[in-house]
């Protein structure tokens, strides 16, 4: 793999307007084999395919209008949409959509309860037409980073409808969201983050499944209280019609048991992201109320960066052990190494049997398992 991103580059986005940064995990079909077959010294006429992550290279792209930059896989897609605060951005694979960095700002109008939602839709139908969009907006129920992303597609949904600026822009869905593995938040967000962490989770797009490592900060924007109905009598019934936000809201993705593969890669990448000086002015110059606020919690992307990459190297392996060896039995591989580099192969079943040479020996170790591969064995 050729990558012109180091691992722990900094991150340079600006803390006027940010954010964190990811790593991830993830297919149950034959992953996409890429780069010419090498023929290995002392192989015994062995040929090795790389990975596609292992043959990926790295390039800088640049936003046509000039808001952002990063490294990314060459011959990935970049889209983005929205504006200010709540600007997104998101990286695919266009041979496998599940492959992808995804990075949205800030998301607003998570509404703290359903009984606040019927109140914005009581008054909204008492002719206050600016309540419109949180008669839309969806119920955060139980503030947490969990629960964000369990209600993602339903935020998704309603994003678009109250943002212009996502016109063609399509978000991920991250439906079935389920979390496998839990990590403590590297942000120092203080009582101001509502069960903060970062999470190790599985989930499904279009039908297939996917897995990855995601962030987001919930913050309590405060209660506000609306009428929730008619007066009666000398009372006017009231409900909380206040909402949270998210910050930080980042994930890197990769189809089911592929991450191994891909984590090195995206967080790299993900790593070179940098706003234009020209976009945080212009930001500013907005006069958002929540700019200031966002500075607040902007101060933590390297710190988060850290915690992600951090997690992903405390990730329980005994996952990766379990799935990686189902997924060879399921695709009919065996797994060897070549014992004078250390890296790993997938063989077709039974390749090691007929094998004449001495360099490459079965894999037995565990632990060998929880390392990426570096290719196929023709």
């Amino acid at each position: 793999m050729q990558i012109k991103c180091k691992r722990r580059l900094p991150v340079v986005l600006s803390v006027t307007l940010l954010a964190a940064v990811l790593s991830a995990c993830g297919v149950k079909a034959p992953p996409v084999q890429t780069g010419m077959p090498v023929q290995t010294p002392d192989s015994g006429n062995v040929t090795i395919t790389k990975t596609k992550a292992k043959a990926t290279e790295t390039e800088l792209y640049s936003a046509p209008d000039g808001s952002f930059s990063m490294q990314i896989p060459a011959g990935w897609s970049v889209s983005s949409g929205g504006t200010g605060m709540y600007h997104s951005i998101r990286v695919t694979d266009p041979e496998e959509p599940l492959n992808q960095m995804f990075v949205l700002l800030k998301a607003d109008a998570l509404l703290h309860s359903q009984a606040g939602k019927e109140a914005w839709q009581y008054t909204y139908a008492a002719g206050n037409s600016q309540a419109y969009l949180f008669t839309l907006a969806p119920v955060l129920a139980q503030p947490s980073t969990e629960n964000f992303y369990k209600l993602f597609p339903q935020y998704a949904d309603f994003a678009v409808q109250a943002e212009p600026g996502y016109a063609g822009y399509t978000f991920p869905r991250f439906e079935d969201f389920t979390v496998t593995e839990r990590f403590p938040s590297a942000g120092n967000f203080g009582q101001a983050a509502l069960d903060d962490e970062l999470l190790r989770a599985t989930f499904t797009e279009d039908g297939r499944e996917g897995e990855g490592m995601f962030a987001a900060t919930v913050v309590d924007f405060g209660p506000v209280q609306i009428a929730a109905g008619a007066p009666s009598g000398y009372q006017i019934p009231s409900a909380d019609g206040g909402y949270y936000m998210a910050y930080n809201i980042m994930a890197v993705t990769a189809a089911k048991d592929t991450l191994i593969e891909w984590e090195d890669v995206l967080t790299q990448c993900m790593g070179t992201l940098e706003y234009s000086q020209a976009y945080v002015q212009s930001v500013q110059q907005a006069g958002q109320e929540q700019v200031a606020q966002a500075m607040q919690f902007s101060a933590n992307a390297n710190a988060v960066l850290d915690g992600i990459m951090s997690s992903w190297e405390a990730r329980s392996t005994s996952q990766d052990i379990i799935s990686q060896k189902q997924s060879d039995a399921t695709l009919g591989y065996e797994r060897v190494y070549d014992t004078q580099t250390g890296e790993i192969y997938r063989a077709e079943n039974g390749w090691s049997d007929t094998y004449q040479g001495g360099r490459y020996e079965p894999v037995t170790d565990d632990s060998m398992y929880t390392e990426p591969i570096s290719g196929y064995i023709e």
